[in-house]
């Protein structure tokens, strides 16, 4: 009886053992390389915590030379930079004053970064730059935008209509102040500093090299 028991108990160990593994061999334990958002929670950092480089933009919705970097450079910087996880890309607002849609175009930027879009609303903007800009009904063109992004409308139209995150705004502003920036867009790569739409292969070849170091 009691050869009969271990024999039992032998058997249920070992079929635990192989259901066991076969449910740790389903389980996908490969982190993704990019992510919209970080550790901190932002969405307005785009990458790999944990990259060696790091590229903050300083940036106007409403400034033509960040549209020309938006369309030349950023897609391919994203793409062989951010999404293979060697960069870590981070947008601060820079609205300057002879823009004077730019401030609302932050805050909605803002205001879909509340509901998890930065990124998409970031595109949007640049995209759609020439259709708002100069625009006495901008605000109006920003809420239709996020209504193609299927924010919640309501909470977006009170976020904006509020300027809720006007600080967030602000800091952002005098982070740019605080390394000298006075144009737009302007970038600092790691501790290098580019300024203005200037040519992929000016960005690109100060992230190689800062890689290589």
């Amino acid at each position: 009886m009691d050869k009969t028991n271990n024999f039992f108990k032998a058997l249920s160990v070992f079929m635990a053992g192989l259901i066991l593994g076969f449910l740790i061999s389903k389980i996908d334990f490969t982190a993704p390389a990019v992510s919209s958002i970080n550790s901190s929670g932002s969405t307005k950092v785009m990458g790999n915590d944990n990259a060696k480089v790091t590229i903050t933009e300083y940036s106007d919705f409403q400034c033509p030379l960040c549209k020309k970097y938006f369309d030349e450079s950023f897609p391919t910087i994203i793409k062989d930079y951010v999404e293979t996880g060697k960069v870590k890309y981070v947008f601060k607002h820079f609205p300057l004053n002879i823009h004077p849609q730019a401030p609302d175009a932050a805050l909605a930027a803002e205001c879909a970064l509340a509901q998890n879009k930065f990124w998409e609303m970031h595109d949007q903007l640049f995209t759609t730059q020439s259709q708002w800009s100069e625009s006495p009904n901008h605000n109006d063109q920003f809420k239709k935008i996020a209504a193609d992004l299927k924010l919640d409308t309501v909470k977006f139209g009170q976020c904006l209509d509020n300027k809720q995150f006007q600080t967030n705004v602000e800091k952002d502003y005098s982070d740019g102040l605080a390394n000298n920036f006075r144009g737009t867009p302007s970038f600092k790569i790691n501790d290098e500093v580019i300024i203005g739409a200037q040519d992929l292969s000016n960005f690109t070849d100060t992230i190689d090299k800062l890689l290589k170091q």
